[in-house]
């Protein structure tokens, strides 16, 4: 049975007269909001001004390739929506504007796309700018949604608890247990501890290290690919009170893009495979062998790292029960050669009174050719207060920077020499010896070399 509400045939489109009517009242509306917005100076039409579209490689990028995006930022669907003039910015004005706020506040990210939906959609779809995880007080959750952001992008992450806070090893386990999954696209790690706590390297350590599985197939022992950083660049381990003289081994032995690694109170296992390209490397002692154990020790590294092009050596002397066994290696010849190396920075540690041999030693075996500046550096020293604090030289300083007169280079370009290894007296025949000298500072103040 035909229903009584459907009709019995189709109406006809025809334009009435009340129809024109009421499309001629919205266009003259429209005409009298945007002459009014004009005369306006603080508001800015959509009409009148556009903002400027990507550029061609941008717009091809992964992060603006995104329909939602480019309608959100360049099309409104409201045709009359009133603009502030900052949506005119560039979207690259503003992703970098971004970064640099996420750099200072690890909810920055989270307030910016809460301001207005074209920056969210602009802060969402660039990945780039969620890279940074710095694991603090905000907790675990936020960190999972920032991973998740980031979709294939690369991960700086820095552990690093506040200074006289000791470390929570619970929190750090957690911590660990959600970065290993995704170590693989960790492109910097830094693990920064300044308080003591009793074997924090093997919780911190222990997930990212050599991994054996049992292989069925092979009938022995295979390594767990998981921990493998393949994009890893540059490495920073930092715990100056570590009393843990263990060896580890991280990554499995694999992290083939990294080039600049910054060590203080950890050993770790040599392997060419992971340290013999780099390019940087500051090492600080961690004091678990002394004397021509020590020099040995580093001189292996060296060794495999042999193209370095910057070099920064300090040895610290720990309070340790006893000396820790070291079984050196045959191959360590008296002379090594870095053929590429052009900075070299000695350090000498603030709780040292005197220059210790095992710096000079290690000098006294290096071969640099192409070596251009050359850096003494007093940790106790800082620079603000150099005004008023006249340090006495070391009292070994005459005898090693004779010694400098001979291992290091003639051509050098650059000197530098702050704190206890400042003496006046010498910088003279400093000054003759190295005869291509270009810049000498004295206490970061610049010497001039024409008066000498």
């Amino acid at each position: 049975m035909p229903s009584m509400l459907r009709r019995s045939r189709r109406r006809e489109l025809t334009l009435t007269a009340s129809f024109t009517s009421a499309i001629q009242e919205k266009v003259h509306l429209q005409q009298h909001f945007s002459e009014s917005i004009s005369c306006n100076p603080f508001i800015v039409a959509h009409t009148d001004i556009q903002p400027s579209s990507p550029s061609h490689s941008i717009a091809k990028s992964p992060d603006f390739a995104r329909p939602s995006l480019t309608f959100s930022l360049y099309r409104s669907p409201i045709l009359n929506l009133q603009h502030h003039p900052i949506h005119t910015l560039p979207p690259e004005l503003l992703i970098r504007i971004f970064e640099l706020g996420s750099f200072d506040d690890a909810l920055f990210l989270i307030a910016i796309s809460h301001v207005c939906h074209p920056w969210r959609m602009l802060a969402i779809h660039t990945h780039t700018l969620w890279r940074r995880l710095s694991f603090g007080s905000h907790g675990l959750r936020l960190w999972k949604e920032r991973i998740a952001r980031t979709r294939g992008c690369s991960l700086d992450v820095t552990i690093a608890p506040p200074q006289h806070h000791f470390p929570d090893m619970d929190a750090l386990a957690l911590q660990l247990h959600l970065l290993v999954p995704h170590i693989s696209k960790a492109r910097s790690l830094e693990l920064r501890f300044s308080s003591y706590s009793p074997f924090l390297w093997n919780t911190a350590l222990g997930p990212i290290c050599r991994q054996e599985q049992w292989d069925n197939n092979m009938g022995r022992h295979a390594f767990a690919p998981l921990v493998h950083a393949l994009q890893l660049e540059k490495l920073t381990l930092c715990f100056p009170e570590n009393d843990d003289t263990k060896e580890f081994t991280l990554f499995a032995g694999v992290a083939p893009r990294l080039r600049d690694v910054t060590l203080d109170g950890i050993r770790l296992t040599w392997l060419p495979e992971l340290y013999g390209c780099l390019t940087h490397l500051d090492y600080t002692h961690h004091g678990f062998t002394i004397g021509p154990s020590a020099v040995d020790e580093v001189l292996g590294m060296i060794q495999v790292s042999c193209a370095l092009r910057e070099l920064r050596i300090c040895f610290r002397r720990g309070v340790r029960d006893g000396e820790v066994l070291y079984l050196p290696r045959n191959d360590v010849p008296a002379e090594t050669r870095l053929l590429q190396l052009e900075r070299l920075v000695l350090a000498v540690d603030e709780s040292d009174i005197d220059i210790p041999p095992e710096l000079t030693s290690l000098s006294s075996r290096l071969s640099m050719p192409k070596l251009h500046e050359l850096h003494l550096v007093d940790r106790r020293f800082q620079p603000t207060n150099r005004r008023w604090w006249k340090p006495a030289p070391f009292p070994g300083l005459r005898g090693a920077l004779g010694l400098f007169q001979v291992t290091i280079p003639s051509n050098i370009k650059v000197l530098a020499m702050a704190g206890r290894w400042t003496d006046h007296s010498s910088i003279p025949a400093l000054a003759k010896h190295f005869k291509e000298l270009h810049n000498l500072e004295v206490c970061g103040v610049e010497k001039d070399l024409v008066h000498m």
